[in-house]
């Protein structure tokens, strides 16, 4: 399954290990983690699979195996799904 963002928002750092995401498509403002946001700025440019997304984490993450990257990243997409900030296709 690929992913894309539905729009490119704004990020802003609180410095909590949250950030603030601010959707213009729909106006509206979230509160994600740093990894949610990772993930949208991974899918900015062009869709991924869940497949690419994990690979992409575990090269950025030091010392997490492959089963808490796939369950951290499949928590994470399901979340932004939710806010209807990515979607699949």
């Amino acid at each position: 399954m690929k992913w894309r963002a539905c729009s490119q928002g704004r990020i802003y750092d609180v410095g909590n290990s949250h950030v603030v995401y601010f959707d213009p498509a729909s106006g509206s403002t979230f509160m994600i983690s740093e990894v949610a946001a990772w993930l949208l700025s991974e899918l900015a440019p062009n869709p991924l699979t869940t497949e690419e997304l994990i690979y992409r984490f575990m090269s950025q993450a030091e010392e997490i195996s492959g089963a808490e990257a796939k369950k951290l990243v499949g928590a994470q997409i399901g979340e932004l799904q939710s806010y209807d900030l990515i979607e699949a296709f």
